[in-house]
């Protein structure tokens, strides 16, 4: 894959603004953005100047993967140990100061990331410099000036390029195999545990995903009781067994290369009652009315009150317990990513945008119904992802 023409120049504008010379980046998802490079072990460093040159330093055994997924220049090190961690910022050094010699950066304005952020995990273990990146920085290129790209970075991402709309795609393509197996999957007397792992499996074997590097992610399964708690801010798939009438919500977090999808289906074990029929008819009568307020200048507070006011209409307002939207692509379950679609986000939506659309309801002991789908900002309005 080339790199992202299109992205690169978006982020030298964005570099220009702030006047920075370059940024160094070691975030799995900000190297992704960067380079079209998702590393493994998150042990990778990406630099972008405002030349345009677009280098990144990542360990020796990554090298064949990265130069399958980007043409940035690739230059590798040897970690003393993958298992030693203590050992990564020595290893580092020397190649580091030939890349940051090579670049002209020993007094450049660097932007690196300061602040909190939330990163998807992009391996079981991956590794988090801290204030080691800026101390090694600051040891090579002490005439070199340290500034914060959290908010650049950031704002990046909120919205894609063409390019990586049609790798979002893709993984709406993969996420879409699974949730095809999920309704022979639900039944009664079935742990929740089961249900997840039949679907799990489907997704994970899914000829889909053949067109990728690396596919994978989680499929959770909750039901009646359980399913009303699926307002908090993860999945929790648990042991308990299903019995007819119950709602089954049925959530995934997948990723392909590192574009990620957050996607909600709601299901009935056996016919569903008169008050699920109200519930799904209200929640799809919502989901049409948000639909129908994104556009390029909207702002993400009234594509929220475009669900919630079709909600409290039907008596279901205090049902509806979170915001409608955040969010996704270069991750999933992050409830600050941009455009937040929440009753006081300012955030005024672009194309090219992506975010999922969440209307629900959630009755304590009773069960929850939540319709989450990926969507894209266009020109003339809205491009649901996940239209499964």
């Amino acid at each position: 894959m080339v790199l992202d023409s299109v992205r690169r120049t978006r982020l030298i504008e964005g570099m220009g603004a702030v006047k920075l010379d370059a940024c160094v980046c070691c975030a799995a998802s900000d190297v992704l953005l960067l380079t079209g490079y998702w590393p493994i072990m998150a042990m990778s460093l990406a630099f972008l100047t405002m030349h345009g040159t677009c280098h990144v330093l990542l360990p020796q055994d990554e090298e064949e993967l990265a130069r399958k997924t980007s043409s940035a220049d690739i230059a590798t090190y040897q970690p003393e140990t993958l298992h030693k961690l203590t050992d990564l910022m020595p290893a580092l050094t020397q190649p580091l100061t030939r890349m940051i010699q090579k670049l002209g950066l020993e007094k450049a304005r660097i932007g690196i990331r300061k602040a909190l952020t939330e990163q998807p995990s992009s391996y079981v273990v991956s590794a988090n410099f801290h204030d080691s990146l800026s101390i090694l920085l600051n040891q090579i290129a002490p005439s070199a000036k340290l500034e914060s790209c959290d908010h650049l970075l950031e704002t990046q991402k909120a919205s894609k390029t063409p390019r990586e709309l049609v790798h979002l795609d893709r993984a709406a393509k993969i996420v879409a195999a699974g949730f095809a197996a999920a309704e022979g999957a639900i039944k009664p007397g079935l742990r929740e545990t089961d249900v997840a792992a039949r679907i799990q499996l489907v997704f994970d074997t899914a000829p889909e995903a053949e067109e990728v590097q690396r596919s994978y992610g989680s499929f959770y399964c909750m039901s009646g009781p359980n399913a009303a708690k699926a307002h908090a801010a993860y999945a929790r798939t648990r042991q308990r067994r299903l019995q007819e009438g119950d709602l089954v919500m049925i959530h995934a977090n997948t990723c392909a290369d590192g574009y990620w999808t957050d996607v909600t289906r709601t299901y009935t074990v056996g016919t569903p009652s008169e008050r699920q029929h109200s519930m799904r008819s209200a929640i799809m009568e919502a989901r049409k009315a948000s639909l129908a307020a994104i556009h390029p200048g909207a702002v993400g507070s009234a594509v929220d009150a475009a669900a919630r006011d079709v909600l409290e209409a039907h008596g279901l307002g205090e049902a509806f317990k979170h915001g409608a939207g955040h969010g996704v692509g270069f991750a999933a379950a992050n409830a600050t990513g941009r455009p937040r679609i929440h009753p006081l986000s300012p955030d005024v939506l672009e194309t090219g945008m992506t975010f999922n659309l969440e209307p629900a309801v959630y009755f304590e002991g009773y069960g929850g119904m939540r319709h989450c789908d990926l969507v894209a900002v266009t020109e003339d309005g809205v491009r649901v992802l996940t239209d499964f």
